[in-house]
């Protein structure tokens, strides 16, 4: 039976006096793909927990534009990253790789900030921010405060995040001109999990050279991870397919992947180059 205490409140406000009334007690409920799951499991583990259900706060639910960055509400669901003209515009890898995510109805159901939190190094949406170098908003009752996606989250299910706080805002910067995409591979198309993925952002010069790259690697770490060493390599290079094949060969050393019921630590280091290989073709293309 399910006997657990659920607060509702309308405005941010209320929901972070809640928080810092309760902290660590109260667990945040969005869209509830993930947690409804966790009490179902673990129910034991629940029955001195209580709900903090914010998806009747409006304000989180936005996609804004500003100068230089778009701004996500941790309560927009996967299904309208895929709808959003600013989404498609300045992020187009994100509206890719959120319709990977789950079926229709999780899509619909499931929020950007609940597949922030939950931190799974194979969550889709998470290489593109990587690659972004993203920030996350927190705010508590004494204010906010912006952390690099890359500092939030610091393992598998893992968040740097404030007892009293409640992620606010995704802020992705825009990055005018540069080809961005997101490759996964899996062991089906639809609802399953990554085996591996990549997000690769690259800006190329007049002259047909990687002015800048970034390259983020999910499912192969135990958090997302950026191919610095890669990206480093192929900075001020002209592309040739001796060039790809020497950077595919280079980012397959740049993780550390398990073996785990989905696939094994061979084929997810030797794939994170076929992905790369595949996305510097469509580069020179």
């Amino acid at each position: 039976m399910y006997d657990l205490e659920i607060y509702s409140p309308t405005t941010l406000d209320d929901a972070l006096q809640l928080k810092k009334k309760h902290g660590e007690e109260l667990q945040i409920l969005a869209g509830g793909t993930d947690v409804l799951v966790h009490i179902q499991n673990n129910m034991d583990l629940w029955k001195r927990k209580k709900l903090l259900n914010i998806s009747k706060i409006e304000t989180l639910s936005l996609i804004n534009e500003t100068h230089k960055t778009i701004e996500i509400g941790p309560l927009v669901t996967h299904s309208q990253l895929i709808q959003s003209q600013l989404i498609a515009q300045h992020v187009p890898a994100f509206s890719k790789a959120a319709s990977f995510i789950g079926s229709p109805q999780i899509r619909n159901q499931g929020t950007i900030g609940g597949n922030i939190v939950n931190a799974s190094p194979a969550a889709d949406t998470l290489p593109v921010l990587y690659a972004r170098d993203a920030w996350i908003e927190v705010c508590t009752f004494k204010g906010e405060k912006v952390t690099p996606i890359a500092d939030f989250i610091t393992g598998p299910g893992i968040v740097d995040l404030d007892p009293a706080g409640i992620v606010t805002k995704i802020i992705v910067p825009k990055m005018p001109d540069y080809f961005g995409d997101y490759l996964s591979l899996r062991q089906r198309k639809s609802m399953s999990i990554n085996v591996v993925s990549l997000c690769a952002e690259s800006l190329v010069s007049e002259d047909g050279s990687i002015e800048d790259i970034r390259i983020a690697l999910g499912a192969v770490s135990p958090t997302v991870v950026r191919a610095e060493k890669t990206e480093r390599f192929l900075q001020g290079k002209k592309l040739t397919v001796k060039l790809i094949k020497r950077a595919s060969r280079l980012v397959s050393g740049e993780c550390v992947p398990i073996d785990d019921i989905r696939s094994n630590q061979i084929y997810r280091s030797q794939m994170t180059g076929v992905l790369l290989e595949e996305y510097l073709q469509k580069v020179t293309m």
